[in-house]
């Protein structure tokens, strides 16, 4: 299972500034990577940057200028890592900052992103109890690769037979509920 998340300049009207990604390994460890992203146009508009969104992420423009890679370095990079496989989000705001990243880096995607409600009947993955979440130490930080780790270790969480959630199966466009065991 693979989770991607994004931040952003901000909300409408923004743009991708840090993209990260945790893949859930077959022995239940989980991999995670982060890249910002930096383009002179977007940096150089500073009607699209917002500073409550700074406040949010904590990233500068000024960090971006220094430390962000071009938007096709970033895009070959995540389809270096991702390809053929699909991914999943928790906005849909993620799909958009995946979208415009392509766009400005004139490469399409090679692995898909979809809503984690996919993976799940609607948000069972956010209803695991909260004192799982506290014992592996992990919360939304609003960086791109933490929360993709946040999504990793809840989905980690959901697996437990006490978390009580269940995995959909679509079987000819029926969807079928069974425990996670």
């Amino acid at each position: 299972m693979i989770f991607l998340d994004f931040e952003a300049s901000g909300a409408v009207g923004g743009y991708p500034i840090e993209v990260g990604f945790c893949v859930v390994e077959a022995d239940k460890s989980i991999r995670s990577a982060a890249k910002l992203i930096g383009w002179g146009e977007w940096l150089d508009d500073a009607s699209r940057w917002d500073q409550q969104a700074e406040q949010i992420h904590h990233i500068t423009r000024d960090e971006l200028v220094a430390q962000g890679e071009p938007p096709v370095a970033v895009m070959r990079w995540l389809n270096d890592e991702l390809a053929g496989m699909v991914a999943f989000c928790d906005s849909h705001m993620d799909k958009l900052w995946l979208d415009e990243l392509s766009e400005v880096a004139g490469i399409a995607p090679a692995f898909g992103l979809e809503d984690v409600a996919i993976a799940f009947d609607g948000p069972e993955i956010f209803g695991v109890a909260d004192d799982l979440e506290v014992e592996r130490g992990c919360r939304k930080t609003h960086r791109a690769a933490q929360d993709a780790e946040f999504l990793a270790v809840r989905y980690l969480m959901s697996m437990r037979v006490e978390a009580g959630v269940h995995r959909v199966y679509r079987l000819d466009g029926e969807a079928v509920r069974r425990p996670i065991l």
